[in-house]
């Protein structure tokens, strides 16, 4: 067997947008996007992006899986544009962090503060609101909500064992792919629980719809190509949660402006009809709120890893690149993953350490990084970089900012192990495209 990963990073400035799909030799594929957003000031390169891949692909073509690691706008804002429902595509399943009221509140403060024109899109203050009412207008088949799982799970394969979950755990059936024709079948693996439900939602046109909704662990992951063949392709996730004193503190503040006790401000937003008139006519008491824990709050993230779950020997692989004008292979390579950070907060080093320890050997399979937070040396953490050991580092990020993405530590950390980095701007120049073609040897025996 044989199956061809082609994954692409393309260019929106200050945000992020990657489109991949695996094809299989028969023809059938599974397209994945991770993000698709940029901030405002890019928004004529967002939409000339996501146009492009619509073009690529072809309109109301079907979109397995979209990982959404975080709800900063810079990272949300094209989604409405990529899953238009006349335009744009059809997508299956749609993967998210788990998010509390406190980190929605918390990006929605930031955004007043860092791109005030945000505030006034309506998808964005709907997904703060309610994310499975927002993403369920978008007409999805299900939605999977990821939650920080046991770290004794760790990543499905990462220890070195095929396990499809212990005996006697909890089914979540509907979290499946494989009712497209023509696709790749996938389904999810690993140790870990989860439990499911129903979301129902008013259409625009005032129809009533559902939407199954699955909340789990990150120590499962989507698996497809499986069966007979030698090797798996893995879809694993990380959450790098919030850390709980900064979203209480944050909570603490925002109740003192508004003049109540945390537990009122709590049961207060409860109701999804407060956090919204709270969005409209509370934005100086989150302000308030934001400027006081604004430099040491980060918000959950869901990194993700795909590349191949393979049993050693079994199967020999082709990389080619092309990095803006500088084109690399082709050539056999086994470090072919890619492997995505979001805006992760993995510069402390504990949890650094807990995202190694849950990817464990796919640390070393990773060919491509794709950096936290933009590059910025506030998540910065050399020896994470060091022990990934890629050959090749992403930053999706401004041309010229105040950001100062990438920064000069990053820059000098990869630059340091004789490494390539490449910074992807809003010039389609600069994006980054890779083919892997991954084939079973003929002598594997299972």
């Amino acid at each position: 067997m044989t199956l061809i990963n082609r994954r692409h990073q393309r260019a929106v400035g200050q945000g992020f947008f990657h489109t991949a799909e695996l094809e299989a030799e028969d023809g059938q594929k599974f397209r994945y996007v991770y993000d698709c957003g940029a901030m405002k000031k890019y928004e004529i390169e967002r939409n000339a992006s996501i146009d492009e891949y619509l073009s690529a692909v072809g309109a109301n073509a079907e979109l397995d899986v979209l990982f959404i690691s975080h709800i900063h706008f810079d990272h949300i804002s094209g989604i409405e544009r990529l899953l238009d429902r006349t335009k744009g595509l059809k997508v299956d399943t749609i993967v998210m962090p788990l998010i509390n009221v406190a980190d929605r509140l918390f990006a929605y403060a930031r955004a007043v503060n860092e791109d005030p024109a945000t505030i006034n899109n309506t998808f964005f203050r709907e997904l703060i609101v309610d994310p499975a009412n927002a993403l369920g207008r978008l007409g999805p088949r299900q939605l999977l909500f990821v939650r920080r799982g046991s770290p004794d799970g760790g990543a499905p394969g990462s220890t070195g064992e095929d396990d499809d979950g212990p005996e006697g755990a909890p089914d979540i059936p509907r979290v499946w792919g494989g009712e497209r024709a023509g696709g790749l079948y996938w389904k999810l693996i690993g140790q870990g629980t989860g439990y499911e439900y129903e979301q129902r939602f008013t259409e625009s046109d005032g129809t009533e719809a559902v939407t199954n909704v699955a909340e789990v662990d990150d120590t499962l992951a989507i698996a497809t190509a499986g069966g007979e063949s030698c090797f798996e392709w893995i879809l694993s996730p990380f959450i790098d949660p919030t850390i709980q004193s900064k979203k209480d503190l944050f909570l603490g503040e925002l109740a003192s402006a508004r003049g109540m006790p945390v537990s009122d401000l709590k049961s207060w937003l409860a109701d999804t009809q407060n956090i919204a008139d709270l969005l409209l006519n509370g934005v100086p008491d989150l302000t308030a709120a934001y400027e006081v824990v604004a430099n040491d709050f980060n918000l959950t993230s869901l990194c993700l890893y795909s590349g191949p779950k393979a049993r050693d020997g079994s199967t020999e692989s082709v990389y080619q690149a092309s990095l803006g004008s500088y084109c690399f292979g082709p050539t056999p390579l086994q470090e072919i993953g890619w492997l995505a950070t979001g805006d992760a907060a993995l510069k402390a080093k504990i949890r650094a350490a807990a995202f190694a320890k849950h990817y464990g050997i796919y640390m070393g399979k990773t060919v491509t990084l794709t950096v936290p937070h933009h590059g910025s040396d506030r998540n910065h953490n050399p020896e994470l970089v060091k022990n990934i050991d890629a050959s090749f580092y992403i930053v999706a990020a401004d041309a010229f900012s105040k950001w100062k993405h990438p920064g000069s530590k990053m820059v000098q950390c990869v630059a340091s192990m004789g490494r390539f980095l490449s910074v992807v701007t809003g010039n389609s120049k600069s994006e980054v495209e890779e083919t892997i073609s991954v084939r079973c040897l003929p002598n594997w025996k299972p």
